[in-house]
Parts: structure tokens; sequence; C-alpha cells
């Protein structure tokens, strides 16, 4: 590392941006004075060639996705199809599952490689289940288990209990082939990273987990193979990725000499790391001044020796090029963990607390804040997160980079480092976790000038705050202008100490269980922003809230609020109110809306039933708030009243948004009209949601708005037609419905006419008509742009297929009036279902030749009982099939005519007969496969089912299936479950056994073939992780055999087994991989192993066996056993 003399440039984070500022006034001395004598230091340090530097600056890895935008990749070629091939080598000897890691310093690609890699079609082909998670510095193991089960679940995960998650991560793994990256890995704790590598021994042969990594240390620990070391690129595709970015899609105004430069600069500045590139891109972006390209190319930059720093220069030249304001905003994100996703709105509310923006001329706060936000965006300092388009995240070298130049005064606390906070420290940043007890806080009396207080937490959780915690002496910290106590549960109550933060501007107490705000918060003068949403508990605000004149932003969506306090008009400067809820009395009535002019954003009324409607009482002044963009009205429950009803109308007449509103829902309205102005041609709505307006008998000309994008109606059960009102006159020459694009009509229980058959929808493309059993006739036609239509539960509608030739998605369920003679021809997903009288589909779904069989890739019959499904072509593009009560005639079924067919299920199909295959197929796509319900199922292909990439199989009460398919050990060699559910004439598993690839066997209610168990030779299955055994066999007294369970059982589960009486301990004991123990309906069990269980076994469930919920109790050592519906747990393990 350079040992030059090092000087920080931290002074630019602490500077108050106006000549009033606090040093100023505390000093005496003229600000433009202290102004030259820093920029005077500044310069002699240039003269004198000193550098910045001190410490370890970790270096970048962006807070990642598996997504990946291929056109912006150059080079590497050879580093990809290296990593596939390490992926899908199939080297025998190898690990069952392999570690790769790819090292390489930050900025180098590693994520992009990896991406590159996960997104590979051979790549995807080969494993069963991909999951991707982001690691960086934080090594949770709890967090990497539970987006891991979230990405292979397809479903959101709720608990937080470690041994749960270790148990449904390897129950979700149990016989799968999966590939799991772990981006930018940073831990080198061999006992954290055990904790994690457990869960994955359930997966199959061939699993692999693919690690990025900066650190050669972590790679060794991790690693199961050589590591794989990332390359920089070569100087022409690093030009080609700084030209992408300085030029955009314009290369053409690439003159000469700005390629010559660029060319230096790349060659001289970004040092073969990508990063560089597009930082330095971007920096110039669309500029062509060769001047300015010359500066960047010129610019005196730190030069570290250290391999890690060698892009810090090149950052530190981006943050250098800024104004100074956005370096002060810029340095403030510091406080921000690496990977933290934020919205621009907050992150401007926080620089407005802390008194970072210019204070403009003729603009507000939070439009200067949008443009100081925007121009670090454009700068490419905040990147978009793909996960969600509204927030953003930091490259993590960038995250760096504002740490290193803001120094000691921002501190992120992580654990218990408190006490390494610094009496420097103004901006402080806590993680919160599930418990924080008193010493986490222990450190905070150093920081005597403390400003922000922010909880910067990585997800959404709440956590408890410990009863110890001094609440109080962290509101003496009297130097506070930013202080969040979010997500904490049991936070209910708010000192009255909290009047002594006189410099409070920013105040988040949402997630939190609060009952009540102290009336001494209204003497927060200074309060700009006040955030209370998902307080639950929260009923009422104070009465004083008038007071808080400074107040711009009120968030209360989430709460019970009863009704807005009184007087709430006087907050003139208030721009965010989330929702407005009307009160019995005149303190709280909606004429207090109109008095709040600069409202924007959001707003939902609520309550309006308790409006008043008489006088100017009723007058919100909506059409006055001009930066409204999104506007709910929504009344309580309504009984049929003629007085309410006019009440109604009246109030949703006065209630007139302006006329640029861009998304308008109303709920429970009780009128039977909507006013004029909902429809008028001068509304620029581009959405609009009705939802419960029962008693209103027509809709209004929404054909009128220009802008309308998206129309959701939902139960509008008092209009029976749909004329043309609503559609506009015939005789118009403008085309109807000009700018919709989804339509949804749902839950109309008294529709019963659509009066719109000749009305073009120009730009439809999601059309959804559902639960309207009324409805008789009037689809729309010509809808030339429809994407998506679904109809269902539409019994009564009597209509053809409008025309949609690009139509992808169709869905027609129950609605088998509705004739399709014809249908799209580039349709990629079609179900149908509840056409019990349909003979065929139209000719076009099974040409002769060519059709929508050659793009059809997904198809679901359902209840189609006549339909005949021909079986003498070839359906090319076909991924999935699923026939459910469908095609009673279909006795044989040729796999064969599917080659790229991934999944097929096949229920209730009473004369389906056998499968086919021919002797040359080969099913090399098919990946599951189902058969259920169907009573007159033989036999499979004679010769076996050649299904290579099978991976799962389920055969479900097929009552006179006598045989599995043949050579399963050889032709499914992939096949990781194995599900045998009520075959009673099923006497053996096939000769040569089960592949030895099961991971996951469910054998039950086949008592013939239980009745040979001894034959099944489990003991030669190695990769088998779970089993399930029940039914009603009768020789089976206790349980297991000798020798019958392999030792690599993982789960076990025994179920109906009518005449068990007991287990055998010694058995059970050599299951020593043995984590969860499942017992039902066993009702003669009456006693458990006497030498006891296996001491890995984490989890037992019982369930009706009466005979077994005393002892149960009696177990020792188990962390939680599940009795019915009773849960005990032991020990700590628990959490």
């Amino acid at each position: 590392m350079d040992t030059q003399p090092r000087l920080r440039m931290t002074f630019l984070l602490d500077l108050p941006p106006n000549p009033t500022c606090y040093m100023a006034k505390a000093s005496g001395v003229p600000i433009n004075k202290i102004l030259g004598r820093l920029e005077s230091l500044a310069k002699q340090k240039d003269l004198l060639g000193l550098k910045e530097g001190g410490g370890e600056i970790s270096s970048q890895k962006l807070p990642t996705t598996s997504l990946v935008d291929e056109s912006e990749i150059y080079g590497g070629d050879g580093a990809k199809e290296t990593i596939i091939n390490m992926l899908l080598d199939d080297d025998a000897n190898a690990d069952n599952i392999r570690v790769i890691p790819i090292v390489g310093m930050g900025g180098i690609g590693k994520t992009t490689l990896a991406q590159l890699v996960y997104n590979n079609k051979l790549v995807t082909e080969c494993f069963d289940v991909k999951a991707w998670v982001f690691i960086s510095q934080e090594f949770d193991v709890r967090r990497i288990m539970r987006e891991i089960l979230e990405a292979i679940t397809s479903s959101t995960v709720d608990t937080n209990n470690l041994d749960q998650l270790q148990l449904q991560v390897t129950k979700n793994l149990v016989g799968r082939k999966f590939l799991i990256v772990l981006d930018d890995v940073w831990n080198e704790n061999y006992l954290d990273w055990d904790a994690l590598r457990i869960c994955f021994k359930s997966g199959a042969d061939g699993s692999r987990l693919l690690v990025t990594t900066r650190n050669e240390s972590v790679a060794s620990i991790l690693r199961t193979v050589t590591s794989y070391h990332l390359k920089k690129l070569t100087d022409g595709d690093c030009w080609t990725l700084f030209a992408k970015h300085a030029f955009g899609n314009k290369k053409s105004i690439a003159s000469p000499e700005l390629e010559i430069i660029g060319r230096n600069i790349v060659k001289k500045k970004c040092d073969g790391l990508p990063l560089a590139a597009k930082t330095f891109g971007g920096l110039l972006r669309l500029n062509l001044d060769p001047k300015e390209w010359v500066k960047i190319l010129q610019s005196n930059i730190w030069n570290f020796s250290n391999r890690e720093s060698k892009i810090l220069p090149s950052l530190l030249s981006s943050y250098h090029y800024l104004s100074s304001h956005l370096k002060r905003c810029f340095a403030y994100c510091s406080i921000f963990p690496k990977n933290f996703k934020f919205q621009k709105e907050e992150l401007v509310r926080l620089w407005m607390a802390e008194d970072l923006l210019l204070h403009p001329k003729g603009e507000n706060l939070e439009e200067e804040g949008t443009e100081y936000f925007d121009a670090l965006v454009s700068s490419s300092f905040f990147q978009r997160s793909h996960g969600k388009s509204s927030r953003y995240v930091m490259y993590e070298l960038l995250n760096d980079l504002a740490k290193f130049v803001s120094g000691e005064f921002s501190f992120r606390m992580e654990d218990d480092n408190s006490y390494d906070m610094s009496e420097k420290t103004r901006y402080l940043s806590y993680h919160r976790t599930h418990f924080d007890a008193n010493r986490k806080f222990e450190g905070f009396h150093r920081a005597k000038g403390l400003r922000t207080f922010l909880l910067a937490h990585l997800s959404l959780e709440s956590g408890w705050l410990g009863n110890e915690v001094p609440l109080d002496s962290l509101l003496e910290m009297r130097s506070l202008r930013v202080l969040s106590l979010s997500h904490y549960w049991n936070l209910t109550v708010l000192p009255n100490s909290i009047r002594n933060l006189k410099h409070l501007r920013y105040l988040n107490l949402s997630h939190t269980a609060i009952k009540v705000l102290p009336n001494s918060m209204c003497d927060l003068f200074n309060l700009q922003t006040l955030l209370l949403s998902c307080c639950h508990s929260l009923t009422k605000l104070p009465a004083k809230m008038g007071e808080l004149v400074n107040l711009r932003h009120l968030d209360i969506s989430g709460t019970n609020l009863i009704e807005m306090p009184p007087r709430i008009g006087k907050l003139k400067s208030l721009q965010t109110l989330s929702a407005f809820i009307l009160g019995k009395n005149g303190d709280s009535g909606i004429n207090e809306l109109r008095k709040l002019r600069q409202l924007k954003g959001s707003l939902s009324v609520l309550k309006l039933e308790n409006a008043v409607h008489y006088g100017d009482d009723l007058e919100a002044n909506l059409n006055d708030k001009l930066q409204l963009n999104e506007l709910l009205l929504k009344w309580g429950g309504h009984t049929v009243d003629t007085d309410d009803s006019k009440k109604d109308r009246e109030i949703l007449d006065q209630l007139q948004p302006h006329a640029d509103l861009k998304k308008l829902t109303i709920v429970n309205y009780g009128g039977t009209a909507f006013p004029c102005w909902l429809g008028h041609v001068s509304y620029n709505l581009v959405s609009i949601n009705l939802r419960k307006c029962n008693y209103c008998l027509s809709l209004p000309p929404f054909v009128n708005l220009p802008s309308l994008k998206y129309l959701y109606i939902t139960e509008l059960n008092n209009v029976e037609f749909i004329d043309s009102e609503f559609y506009g006159p015939a005789a118009s020459t403008s085309k109807p419905f000009g700018s919709l694009e989804t339509l949804q009509l749902r839950e109309w229980h008294h529709f019963r006419d659509n009066d719109g058959g000749a009305v073009a929808f120009p730009h439809l493309q999601h059309l959804y008509i559902q639960n309207c059993p009324n409805l008789t006739k009037g689809l729309p036609d010509g809808l030339f742009s429809l994407k998506t239509l679904v109809i269902d539960q539409c019994q009564q509608l009597r209509a053809s297929l409008p025309s949609a030739p690009d139509i992808r998605e169709l869905k027609l369920q129950n609605c088998h009036k509705v004739s399709f003679n014809e249908l799209p021809p580039q349709v990629l997903k079609l179900t149908i279902g509840g056409y019990e009288g349909l003979a065929s589909l139209p000719p076009i779904l099974f040409p002769l030749s060519s059709g929508i069989a050659d793009t059809l890739k997904s198809l679901h019959l359902e209840r189609c009982g006549k339909l005949l499904f021909p079986m003498h072509q070839c359906y090319a593009s076909l991924e999935n099939l699923c026939i459910i009560c469908s095609c009673d005639s279909l006795e044989l079924f040729s796999l064969d005519l599917f080659p790229k067919l991934n999944h097929l299920d096949i229920q209730e199909c009473q004369s389906l007969l056998s499968l086919a295959v021919s002797n040359q197929g080969l099913l090399q796509n098919l990946k599951s496969l189902q058969i259920s319900n169907c009573s007159s199922l033989v036999s499979f292909p004679e010769e076996g089912l050649p299904a290579p990439n099978l991976t799962m199989f389920r055969v479900y009460k097929c009552n006179k299936l006598k045989a599995l398919p043949k050579k399963m050990q050889t032709l499914l060699p992939s096949l990781a479950t194995l599900i045998l559910w009520h075959c009673p004439e099923l006497n053996s598993l096939p000769e040569g056994g089960l592949p030895s690839s099961l991971n996951s066997l469910d054998i039950c209610f086949c008592d013939k073939l239980t009745a040979g168990h001894t034959t099944w030779g489990l003991q030669g299955l190695p990769s088998l992780r779970s089993f399930c055994i029940g039914g009603e066999y009768e020789n089976w007294n206790s349980f297991p055999d000798r020798g019958f369970l392999p030792s690599s059982l993982i789960s076990l589960e025994i179920w109906n087994l009518q005449h068990l009486k007991s287990l055998v301990g010694d058995e059970l004991q050599h299951l020593t991989a043995l984590k969860k123990l499942g017992i039902g309906c066993c009702p003669n069990l009456q006693c458990m192993p006497e030498d006891g269980l296996p001491t890995s076994l984490s989890f037992i469930k019982v369930q009706k066996c009466p005979m077994l919920k005393n002892l149960c109790h009696k177990i020792k050592g188990i962390p939680l056993i599940k009795i019915d519906k009773e849960v005990i747990s032991q020990g700590e393990s628990l959490w």
C-alpha cells in the first residue's frame, strides 16, 4: 500500500450548504473565508503530491439478481464455456455436490459471468431447480436459506427459525438436481458455511454450487474443485463496453478524435475492469466535448499499489467530477449498508432533513432533491434495482467510495460494534436484528453531535427492542435531525421527552405497535416527515397536530385511525398525505382538505359516509390539487336508502379531481349513477378501478377518456347492461377506447348484456371477464392487439371468439357457450375447461401440415369428456400438457409425438390403457410425468420409458396397473422423486431396481407391492434422503425390518400402518442422518424405541396416534415435537 501522507476529503459532508451554516454561526468566521482556506489546502495537497488513503477498501460487487443483459457483455466467451463445462461435467468420481468458485478482484465481472452461465439454455435444462442468492459481507444463514427456499418453492417463507429453514430447504431439495449461485461471498468462517452446506446434501447427484468471491481464502474453504480465476477484459472488449455507455446507441457520433482519447482512457484508466469502463463511459455519456474527455484522461487521481484498490481511482474520478452539493448528498449515502435498496423519495427526504440541498429559487426542496438524485443516477452512482423498479442500489465499490470520503462522520452499526463509533460521528445507520438488546446501543454516548439515527434494514421483517434499551437517552441527543425506530413490534410508547429534539425533521415509527403519540410531539416545529404506516394499533393522532406547520410528508397508511385530528388544514406545507379519514365532527371534516393546497402523489379519502352534504362544508377543492396523481375514494358499507344514495352522489360530484389525475379508485359508492365529470373527455385518467358500487345502474362514458389504459370493474351488481353510453355513439368517427390496454370485469352477478360487439379496442392487450354468470352476449370484436384473453365462470355467455390474431394466452373455463371455430394462430398457452360437449378442437389446432401445433407451448384441458385428442401427428413445440377428466375415448398415448414435452399430467382419463413410445423414441426433454385416477391404465411402454432427464414420476389411483416401466435403473438415470399411491395391483418394482439417483420415494396403499418390500433394495439407493411408507399391509407389526432402510435417510414418514405396534430402535439408530420423523394414523402403535431415537433427529410429527400422545411428552433431546395440533419445543435450537 502507498505509504505517502494521507488526507481525507471528509469536510465535504459536514459543511452545510448555505452561508448561515452552523459552523459560521458558532465560530463567527465568515463562511467564504473558511471555504477559501479549504480550497487553498486542497491546492497545496495537489502541489505536494499528497495522496488519499487509509484502510482497506472493499471492492465492488453489484447487489445482484440472476437477470443479465447479454447485449452489454463483451469478451469472456472462453470463461463462460469453461464454467458451463464445469457445471455439466458428469464425473462419477467427483463429489456428489460440487462447489465451483469464481475468484477475481472487484469489478472484474464475476457476477456477470455467473449470470451468463445461470441463464444458459444447456445449464437450465440440466438442473431441476435453480436459485440465486446475493450474500455480500453479511453471511446471514437464515436469510440465505430463506431466499433459497423462496426461490425453489416460488412462495413466501414466513419463518425465521433456523431449524425449520434447514428442514424445509433439505426437504425441498431432496432428490432434485439443483444449481445454486452464492454471489459475492466474503465470510471465511467454516462453521457458518457448514451450517448452510448441510442442507445441500439432500440434492441429487450432479447438483452444483457456483460461488463468486474476491478472496482466494474464501474459495479454499468452500471449493471442491480448483477455483476459476477470472481474467480482465482485453482493451478491445473494454473499449466496446466503454463506447456503448459513452455514446449509447449513437456510435456514429463518435469522431476520430474522441475515439483516440477514449481508447487512451480505456487503456490507462479502466485496467480491463468492466465496472471502470461503465463508470467512465457513463461519466462522458453523450458529452462530445474533447476537452472534457481530456480532463478525464489527465485527471490526477490516487493510485494504490494494492490490487483491490486499482479501481478506486476510477470511482474517485467520478466523485470529484460532481458538483460540491452532489458530493455532499452522495457522501451521506455512506450510511446505507451494502445491498440496501432505497427509494428516491425517501432519500430526498433524508437529504432535506440534513439540510444538504441548496435552497432553490422558485422550486420546492423536493424538486431540487429529485434533480440531485437524477443527476447521480445519470452519473451511474445509483442503479435501478432489478427486483423492484421503484428502488435503487449502489454498486459496492461506490458504497465503499461514499464511506471513504465521509470518513469518521459516518458510521454503520452492525452487530455490537457501537464502541467503534467516533465522537465525530454525525450520521449513523444500524442494522436491526430480531432482538436488539441494550448492549447494541452502549457506545452511543460518544456521538454527542449525532444528527442521523437511521434504521437501514435489508429485510422488512420486524424485530423486538429490548425493554432495557435506553430510549430516553437516545432522545437526549439534541442535534438529531433524523430518527428511525421502525419495524419494532413491541414499541408501544414514545416518551414525552421527544419534545427535546427541537431540530428533528424526520421521524419514522412505521411498522411498530405504537398505540398513542404523546402531545409533546407537537412541539417538534421543524418536523418535515412523519411516517406511521402499518401502525395497526394507532387509532388517534395528537389533537395539536395542526401545530406542526413545517410538516411536509405524513404517511398513515395501514393504521386504524378513527378520524383525522382537528384543524389538520393548518399544515399548509403538507405535500404527502397517504389518507384522510373523515370524522363525524366539523374539526376533522372534508373541508379541511381544501386548505391543503400542496398535496401531491397519492391520496385516499376514507369514511366518506361521514361527509356532510350541504354548502361549502363539502368542498375539498381536489380539482385545485394539480400534483395529485392517484386518488382513492371509499365509503363504508351501505344499506338500501334513497337519502344515502343521493348524498353519495352529491359527495362524489363535489370531490371532482383535476383533469390530469392518472389513477382513480372508487369503493363502496352508494349512488345510483356516477357524476358527469367521471368520463368527461377533458380527463387524462390512465387507470380506473370501480369496486363494490352495487347501487349504480349504469356506467359512465369511459369511451371519452383518451388516455385510459387500465379499467377494472368489480361487483357492480345492479348494472345489467353495458350500452352505447359506455361505448360512445355508433356514428362517432374516433376509435373508442383508443388507449385501453387492460380491461377486467369481475363478479357481476346480474350483468346480462354487453352491447359492444361491434366496438373495436385497437390497443387492448389483456381482457378478463370473470364470474359474470348471467352475461349472455357481447364480446368486443376487432381486438387486433390482444395478447391475453380470460373468460371464466360465464356460463350463459353465448359468443364467438373475437378476431385477435396476436393473442398469446387464451383461457376459456366454464363458459361452454363461447364457441371457437377458429383459434388464434400464434397462441402459446391454451386452457379449455368445462366444455363437456366439445367433440373436437378447431382444425387449426391440429392441422395436417403446420399451424398452431407448431407454436403452442402449453395446453391444459379440463372437463372436456367428449373431446378427441388426435394421435396422428407431431406436436413439435408443446412443452406442457395437462389433461384432466377429458378425452374419455383416449386409449393409447404416444409419447414420442411430443419431442419437446417437459411436463405431462394426465388425470381421470378413464379409457386410457397404456402409454407408448417407438423403439427409436427418446424423451430427451421430459422432466415430470404424473398419471392419476386412470382406472383402466394397465401398462407403460413395453421397452420402458427412455427419459434420461425425467426427475419426477408420480402414479396415483391407477387400480389396474400391474407393473412400472421396465429398465428404470438405466433408462431413468436422473429420476429423483417417485410417488406410488393407491395402486393395489402393482406387485413389484422393476427388475434391476430403482435408479441410484432417487432422492425421494413414497409408496402408500400399494399392498401387493408392500408385501414384497424385502426385495426393494433400498440399501442400494445412495442418494435416497426421503422415504414415506403407508397403507393397510397386515404383516407389519414392527418397523423397520433389519437392513431395510438406508442410512442416508434424512426424512422418514410412516402413515396408516393399522397393525403397527412398535418401532425397532436398533434399526432407527442406524439412521445417523435422520432429521425428521413423521408418524400418522397408526392407532395401535403404543411405544417408542427403548434404546432411544437417532441423535440427529430434530423434528417429530405425530398425528392420530392416540397411544403415543403421552409418550411423546417424555421424549428428551428433540428440539421440536408436534402432536396433532400441540407443539412442544425443547432447547435453544428452536431459534
